[in-house]
């Protein structure tokens, strides 16, 4: 039992960690735009969705199998992603043109989806 403790322990620290990359990749944009109010309560709101995001995306990962199906995955993960930033970026009063926030936003948060993916491909290969 206590190693199904660690195992979910190990995957709920990593699905932290995706979100603090995520929070990072964003930050800067929300900030560029204009935010009002507090720095630390916008950081830790995007932070906190993006966390419920990943958790939740992550119950929902395909099962080994086509290319395509996880692709398809990806895509609307990537897009709920960018819908849960996007509304607290508009909840703390972001200026500017909303359209290209929310396409910055996307292509930040597709940049480290990316890179987490191939991290996941290169650790699998290394396993096989």
């Amino acid at each position: 039992m206590s190693d199904n403790h660690g195992a979910a322990r190990n995957r709920d620290d990593q699905f932290e960690n995706l979100a603090a990359e995520l929070t990072f990749a964003i930050y800067p944009i929300a900030l560029r735009h204009g935010m009002a109010g507090s720095w630390i309560k916008v950081e830790l709101g995007l932070w906190r969705a993006l966390a419920e995001t990943v958790k939740k995306w992550a119950r929902e990962w395909p099962p080994a199998g086509s290319s395509d199906e996880f692709e398809v995955w990806r895509e609307r993960f990537l897009i709920n992603l960018t819908e849960s930033a996007f509304g607290i970026a508009v909840k703390h009063g972001i200026k500017g043109s909303l359209l290209e926030v929310e396409l910055c936003l996307y292509r930040a948060l597709r940049l480290v989806i990316g890179r987490e993916a191939l991290r996941l491909q290169i650790t699998k290969g290394r396993r096989s």
